[in-house]
């Protein structure tokens, strides 16, 4: 006889599945080609405004200095990155000579991606395991135990690949709607 599975893990179950849909699908858009049509840009345009909305939203929760300085260098270093992946991206132009598709450097665009994720993964692992989400009893979701705020400004390389991952997507975006402006 096997047994049964407790109800409470099915929504973190649930919630993890998609996370990581969510994480293979904005890896595909990250190294693979992408169509430039007005789809395209609109996405890449949404895409910047909602990360740079949410940069400044983590910008709202206490800090310490090491972590806004290391902050900062992400940006800094995620921009760079971004403009180095601007000289390897490669335009597919049609007859007119308007870009159609535009393919990232597969490299960079992994790299940072892969950064990101591992940071993420080494943040939420433990909180997982440690049982923050499970209540006393063991066996359902406490939002008091959970705290959002040491998730952001717990650590300064947290944040700080956390700003190299956005500044990176923001400036490689208006990169390539720059480039391909007619």
């Amino acid at each position: 006889m096997t047994a049964a599975v407790h109800p409470s893990v099915w929504p973190l179950l649930g919630g993890g599945l998609l996370v990581v849909w969510m994480l293979i699908r904005r890896f595909r858009f990250t190294v693979g080609p992408q169509f430039l049509d007005a789809r395209g840009r609109r996405r890449l345009l949404i895409r910047s405004l909602i990360l740079g909305a949410l940069l400044l939203a983590t910008l709202i929760v206490p800090h310490t200095l090491a972590s806004y300085g290391a902050g900062a260098a992400g940006l800094l270093i995620g921009a760079g990155l971004a403009y180095w992946s601007l000289h390897h991206t490669r335009f597919e132009r049609d007859a007119a000579g308007e870009a159609v598709r535009y393919v990232p450097n597969v490299w960079i665009g992994a790299a940072v991606f892969g950064l990101f994720v591992v940071r993420l993964l080494w943040r939420v692992v433990p909180i997982v395991l440690s049982g923050q989400f499970y209540n006393s009893t063991g066996n359902s979701f406490d939002p008091g135990q959970f705290n959002a705020s040491s998730f952001t400004s717990g650590s300064p390389l947290t944040y700080a690949l956390f700003a190299v991952f956005v500044a990176y997507q923001i400036a490689y975006a208006s990169g390539v709607l720059r480039q391909t402006k007619a």
